[in-house]
């Protein structure tokens, strides 16, 4: 599943949303941002895969098939690499579910967020690093 060559040490970030339109836009301008990832299309494939690569950023949507975004983000956050998870979510239902769920996440986001805004809130999960672009 990784678009891109993974390396021990190298920070990565797990895109998991089973719109698979947007979740290969989302990858395209995190790639084009300087910042790896790979990808997963419900809950429990994000799950998955985070024990296989142990991503420092996990973009989880909140609803989707086999394990929702609010259920696999309390998972997330107790691995012991401890991820920062960033939710996104199109319905505001969820945004609120989400913000009322007392979760340690890293910030809740409406799916229309623009995508450089989101790539600005990934670099700041990733310590603040500059994007290859300069986000």
């Amino acid at each position: 599943m990784a678009n891109q060559p993974l390396t021990q040490g190298t920070a990565i970030v797990l895109v998991a949303d089973d719109n698979a339109s947007l979740r290969s836009k989302i990858i395209d301008f995190l790639t084009l941002e300087g910042i790896r990832s790979v990808e997963a299309s419900d809950g429990r494939m994000a799950l998955s895969e985070a024990l296989r690569v142990q991503p420092s950023v996990v973009l989880l949507d909140i609803k989707m098939p086999a394990l929702d975004g609010l259920t696999a983000a309390k998972l997330m956050v107790e691995l012991p690499w401890r991820p920062k998870v960033i939710l996104m979510s199109g319905f505001d239902d969820s945004v609120r579910l989400a913000n009322k769920a007392d979760l340690s996440v890293f910030a809740v986001l409406e799916k229309l967020v623009p995508l450089k805004l989101l790539a600005r809130f990934v670099w700041e999960a990733l310590g603040g690093r500059a994007g290859k672009r300069g986000s």
